[in-house]
């Protein structure tokens, strides 16, 4: 298969998910930009790359960008493509604002309930695998803190209470 064989049997979303690589934009951006799920956009990137035989997201983005303006363009059809099915002409509604997005853009909460996992309830994804990680052990470590003093404490009320015995 040809190189513009390929070109063509890529979707409207691939097409313009490859334009937004192109444009330096990572996943999280294109999918914001797009109204749709990053597991979509990772989706829509994979079936573009196997289709043009790329290695990567950006190779795939530099041969479309590469290719004529006249391949770049998808085919105008009246009936849904075999490939891009009948839901592909729909555009996504974007979702309405969240209430924990208002706080943060209000800047209510502040960096404690930022890093207490509060306000980031809705958007895991935000905290990298360190961050995540980093969270664990504060929080394991908290916890021993926490467990060490009720002991120091109970001992402390046990040897009040022997006292007042004695």
């Amino acid at each position: 298969m040809t190189e513009s064989e390929a070109l063509a049997r890529l979707t409207p979303r691939e097409r313009r998910c490859l334009d937004l690589v192109a444009q330096h934009y990572d996943t999280g951006q294109i999918a914001a930009e797009l109204g749709i799920s990053v597991a979509t956009v990772n989706g829509y990137l994979a079936d573009a790359r196997r289709k043009l035989g790329a290695r990567n997201r950006k190779e795939a983005a530099r041969m479309l960008g590469a290719a004529p303006v006249a391949l770049r363009e998808p085919p105008v059809a009246d009936a849904p493509s075999e490939h891009g099915g009948m839901f592909e002409r729909v555009e996504p509604v974007p979702p309405p604002p969240t209430l924990s997005a208002a706080r943060v853009e209000r800047g209510s909460g502040g960096w404690l309930s930022r890093l207490l996992y509060l306000e980031r309830t809705i958007e895991p994804h935000r905290f990298g695998a360190g961050g995540r990680t980093l969270m664990i052990v504060g929080l394991v470590v908290a916890m021993c803190a926490a467990l060490a003093m009720a002991v120091v404490a109970a001992v402390g009320l046990v040897s009040i209470f022997a006292s007042l015995r004695s």
